[in-house]
């Protein structure tokens, strides 16, 4: 099932300060896991731009064995933290909790609106 989907089912529109409370405490409960996971992954993320640029400026013909070897181990650790099972698995969370987070906000939000 498509994870904005289920959002809507899971947290559908608020109709009671106690329904968003509970959303509330939801949101607050997991803010600060999205803030930590956030933080990593977007630390990653610059250190792959960085390894990105590294490789575009890597010689296309390497002029010794030893250079032509560097070169594979650069390729190699690159491919090998892109595959990351641990990274991949915090870049999803992230993405989850982004959405989730940004999800339950606008609800309370459009409660708040409504019950003004």
């Amino acid at each position: 099932m498509d994870v904005l989907l289920w959002l809507h089912r899971k947290y559908p529109s608020i109709h009671t300060e106690e329904e968003r409370d509970q959303y509330r405490a939801v949101f607050n409960d997991q803010y600060a896991e999205y803030l930590e996971l956030h933080a990593e992954v977007q630390a990653m993320a610059r250190r792959f731009q960085e390894m990105d640029e590294m490789m575009h400026n890597l010689p296309s013909r390497p002029s010794s064995q030893l250079e032509r070897e560097r070169i594979d181990t650069i390729l190699t650790e690159y491919q090998r933290k892109k595959a990351d099972p641990t990274y991949l698995e915090k870049r999803d969370r992230c993405e989850y909790l982004k959405n989730k987070l940004s999800h339950i906000k606008h609800k309370i939000q459009e409660y708040n609106k409504g019950s003004a």
